[in-house]
């Protein structure tokens, strides 16, 4: 990991630092771009781990939009810690990023080919908008094709992975209420605000609503991600925007 990165992921982070590697990792790793480009071979990638339960179209809807769910965590919780926790702006663009797969077919680390820029603040909503115009607007695209899934339920995806990411960072400093005003701003921004600031329409806009009574989460979500239909998977939980019986 990049020693510029350390303070990012550090203490209940600590597992981000062998998901995030430089040039050096011998592993071989494919650039966003190549993996977005070719949607025959991200249906492969997507569905290789479940491939023997994945046997019905609904069955591999469920696993791909799994996949996707490893994949936005993977590239947007470090963009996020990277800011909040170490003041740093990672490269995001689709020739900047690879990832490399392992063997059960799932995204396993993030190749980068530097530690990104220093930024004087810890708000991550820069970064966050580059992530979503410069990677996540293209790369949502291939994988609703690959996938065969809806634009939104991948949009939804993505927000659930920037606002845990925001949360957790403030949450692991609970005495630093800057940090909390700041994941409280960032995640106005990213959920509930229609446009980014560069003045294109936001996807992410009111892709979590309200959580449900008594539930424990911040929020629910809009778009079912369709795990149920994957046998032996865990349904979302208390985020599920559908009734308990719908995957029994």
């Amino acid at each position: 990991m990049f020693a510029d990165l350390a303070p990012a992921f550090s203490g209940p982070f600590d597992r981000f630092s062998k998901s995030v590697v430089g040039p050096e990792d011998p592993r071989p790793a494919l650039s966003i771009r190549a993996l977005t480009s070719d949607p025959e071979a991200l249906v492969e990638k997507m569905l290789r781990r479940l491939a023997p339960e994945a046997s019905t179209p609904q069955s591999r809807r469920g696993a791909a939009s799994l996949w996707t769910q490893f994949y936005f965590a993977l590239v947007g919780v470090p963009v996020v810690l990277a800011a909040m926790r170490g003041r740093r702006r990672l490269p995001v663009g689709l020739d900047e990023m690879a990832v490399v797969i392992g063997e059960n077919g799932l995204p396993a680390a993030l190749k980068l080919p530097a530690a990104g820029a220093p930024q004087p603040d810890r708000d991550p909503r820069a970064a966050m908008e580059a992530l979503i115009t410069d990677h996540y607007v293209p790369a949502v695209t291939a994988m609703s094709r690959a996938g065969r899934l809806a634009p939104r339920l991948l949009w939804c995806n993505a927000a659930v992975r920037l606002v845990w990411a925001m949360e957790a960072a403030a949450e692991a400093e609970p005495e630093d209420t800057d940090l909390a005003d700041i994941a409280a701003a960032a995640r106005q921004a990213v959920i509930a605000t229609p446009d980014l600031s560069c003045g294109a329409a936001n996807p992410m806009f009111d892709m979590l609503l309200s959580p449900k009574p008594e539930s424990g989460s911040s929020y629910t979500r809009k778009v079912c991600c369709l795990r149920y239909m994957m046998p032996g998977v865990a349904d979302c939980g208390e985020t599920c925007p559908l009734p308990p019986c719908r995957g029994s």
